[in-house]
């Protein structure tokens, strides 16, 4: 039964598909960047394709940013093997025909704001357009998804405070009160979680965080780089139990 509920990849591995959502700038490639660093050096195995990048002569995102990775039995389904693909969308308004082709057949969303002040009305736009895209599912809970701010390592004076951008919520139509917008909240930092990530071998005390393999074990990740990947982790599992949910529900009927 599982089989009939997850699409299949060119190789027929059951696949979920996840996009990061959100204005140019927010964090979307960092994110993905961290999460392939992290993956690497923790679980390499897992990892099913490098991330990869279209970037503009500005090395900002020209169309998306792509990585897969693996999901082992007994993570997520009893399945021997499933993959989850995450895409990012390129944020600057010349792409939105772009992203309207990256958000075909999305499985699980996850939106991505930029507390910054200066950018209080491009997560606006943002939000908008995304509500004119997919505002029927995500309203309707058809299609899972998350928020995540980002740059929460800014002074509180040079970013926007989380319960206003929950109000930009309510206003755009996305949830209905401030309850339903914190239950779908993450808040992190990508630099902070960039900087530990990227600091931990230089640590004295390095080799006491791997395990027997040579691997990072999961135990000691950082707490910004456990922020960082809960987005992702928690994401994917929403997707797979909706899926699940909606497969019991057809047999019921």
């Amino acid at each position: 039964m599982l089989n009939q509920i997850f699409k299949r990849d060119a190789e027929g591995i059951p696949t979920i598909k996840l996009v990061i959502f959100g204005p140019s700038l927010a964090g979307k490639t960092s994110l993905l960047s961290i999460y392939s660093i992290l993956k690497k050096v923790e679980s390499p195995e897992q990892v099913y394709s490098d991330l990869k990048k279209i970037e503009d002569p500005s090395g900002r995102t020209a169309l998306f940013d792509q990585s897969v990775f693996e999901l082992p039995k007994g993570q997520g389904t009893a399945l021997p093997l499933m993959r989850y693909a995450l895409y990012s969308v390129a944020g600057q308004d010349r792409y939105k025909e772009t992203r309207k082709v990256v958000l075909r057949g999305t499985d699980g969303l996850m939106i991505m704001l930029d507390p910054s002040i200066e950018q209080y009305d491009s997560n606006k736009a943002s939000l908008e357009e995304l509500m004119e895209l997919l505002g029927d599912q995500l309203k309707n809970n058809e299609l899972p998804w998350i928020l995540v701010v980002n740059k929460m390592d800014l002074p509180q004076e040079q970013r926007t405070s989380t319960e206003d951008i929950m109000k930009l919520m309510i206003e755009v139509g996305l949830v209905e009160n401030i309850g339903e917008a914190y239950q779908k909240l993450h808040e992190m930092s990508c630099l902070q979680a960039r900087d530990d990530l990227l600091a931990m071998p230089k640590r004295a005390d390095w080799k006491e965080l791997l395990d027997t393999s040579g691997r990072l074990r999961r135990d000691a990740r950082p707490e910004s780089v456990i922020r960082a990947a809960a987005p992702i982790e928690n994401l994917t599992r929403l997707v797979i139990e909706h899926k699940i949910r909606k497969i019991k529900e057809q047999v019921k009927k």
